[in-house]
């Protein structure tokens, strides 16, 4: 493993919602928070490990996305919810999806409509800021504090098109002005307003 590599590595304990896909494409979130050497423990969601033997994490460093791949070594019981993870290390490089994927800079007014949120009641409503948006994911910015894996609708007119899209949370950071930048992973989108993004994207394409 390259100087660049383990810094990369170095840098997933402490981070919270990370994406998490199992060898038979199962996909969940998970909080790293050690790593000795090349073996990494996070805590993950307990009933979604039956079956697990490798877990892929992908994630971002400076706007720069990776992929690590891991074995599971082991599990431990931690709450009804959760579990301790131990995870070595396969292999970890650059990766050719995620943020990399096309997407549009939109910086469009939207309104978010909390349906699973820990810091909001089903149907609360709040404005945001799109950023961008690509096929399977969503950057805004907003002043209520999203948690990473609260789900919401959110909606958004663009170029004269309005959008809808569910989505999860996966990574939340601060903002200026007190506000939340949040990134999100598109759960469901009708087939028409997924061809319309697509055009979105053609016109406002950002690599």
């Amino acid at each position: 493993m390259d100087e660049a590599a383990a810094l990369v590595l170095a840098s997933l304990p402490g981070r919270t919602g990370v994406q998490a896909t199992s060898q038979e494409g199962t996909t969940l979130l998970c909080d790293p928070f050690q790593l000795d050497g090349e073996v990494l423990r996070a805590y993950v969601p307990r009933l979604q490990l039956a079956g697990v033997q490798r877990l892929t994490l992908r994630f971002a460093v400076g706007g720069n996305p990776w992929r690590a791949e891991f074995e599971l070594e082991q599990a431990e019981y931690y709450s009804f919810e959760q579990a301790i993870a131990e995870l070595r290390l396969l292999t970890i490089e650059r990766d050719g999806a995620g943020r990399q994927k096309a997407r549009a800079r939109v910086r469009a007014a939207g309104v978010m409509t909390a349906i699973l949120c820990q810091n909001a009641v089903d149907g609360n409503e709040y404005d945001v800021t799109v950023e961008d948006v690509s096929e399977t994911g969503v950057q805004f910015s907003t002043e209520f504090q999203v948690e990473p894996r609260d789900q919401f609708s959110l909606t958004m007119r663009a170029d004269g098109e309005r959008f809808r899209m569910v989505a999860t949370a996966v990574n939340v950071s601060e903002a200026a002005y007190g506000r939340h930048t949040v990134g999100a992973k598109i759960t469901e989108i009708s087939e028409s307003e997924l061809l319309a993004l697509r055009r979105l994207i053609t016109r406002h394409r950002s690599e």
